[in-house]
C-alpha cells in the first residue's frame, strides 16, 4: 500500500469516526433533563456542538472522496524556519497521545475533584512537551507555559467570573 492510499484511508477513518462521534453526542445531549429556567433547555449548546463536528465530518468526508487531502496543508504556516521549505513530518501518533491525554484529563477532574489548576497544567506540560523538540529548553518552556496558562484559567474562571471549578 502506497503512502497516498494510506493517507486517504486514514482521512477516511477520521472523517467517519468525527462523524460518530458527534452523532453519538448530539442523541445523548438530547437525553439532557428541560430547566425551568432556560427556554432552550440544557442539551441546546452541547447539541450545537455535536451537529458542527458532525457537519465538519461530513465536510471532511466530502473532501476526502474528492480526492483532496484533510490531513496536510498545500503551505506552511511558518515558512522559512530553519532555513528550509520542507512541511514537518506527520505525527499520527501525537494525536493519539493528544485525545488520550485529554481523556485522562478529563477524567481524573470527574474522579479526583483536586485543584484544578494542577491537573490542566499538567495537561498543558504533557502536550506542550510531546508537541516540541525534544530538549531540556523547549521541556522548560512548555512547563512555563503550562503553569502560567493553567493559572491565567484558574484565576479568570475561579475568580473573575466566580464559576467552581472542580
Amino acid at each position: 500500500m502506497d503512502d497516498m492510499c494510506k493517507a486517504r484511508n486514514a482521512d477516511l477513518a477520521f472523517a467517519i469516526l468525527t462523524i460518530a462521534v458527534g452523532a453519538l453526542f448530539f442523541f445523548e445531549a438530547r437525553k439532557l433533563p428541560a430547566s425551568r429556567f432556560d427556554p432552550l433547555g440544557a442539551g441546546a449548546f452541547p447539541m450545537a456542538i455535536a451537529g458542527l463536528l458532525t457537519m465538519m465530518g461530513v465536510v471532511a468526508l466530502v473532501m476526502t472522496l474528492a480526492g483532496k487531502r484533510i490531513g496536510a496543508a498545500e503551505t506552511s504556516l511558518i515558512v522559512g524556519v530553519n532555513q528550509t521549505d520542507q512541511m514537518a513530518p506527520p505525527r499520527p501518533w501525537l494525536a493519539v497521545f493528544s485525545f488520550l491525554a485529554v481523556a485522562t484529563y478529563t477524567a481524573v477532574l470527574q474522579i479526583w475533584p483536586g485543584n484544578y489548576m494542577w491537573a490542566t497544567a499538567a495537561l498543558l506540560a504533557a502536550l506542550g512537551i510531546a508537541m516540541s523538540p525534544r530538549d531540556p529548553r523547549s521541556a522548560g518552556i512548555a512547563l512555563t507555559i503550562a503553569v502560567t496558562g493553567a493559572a491565567f484559567l484558574d484565576y479568570v474562571f475561579g475568580t473573575l467570573l466566580r464559576l467552581s471549578m472542580p
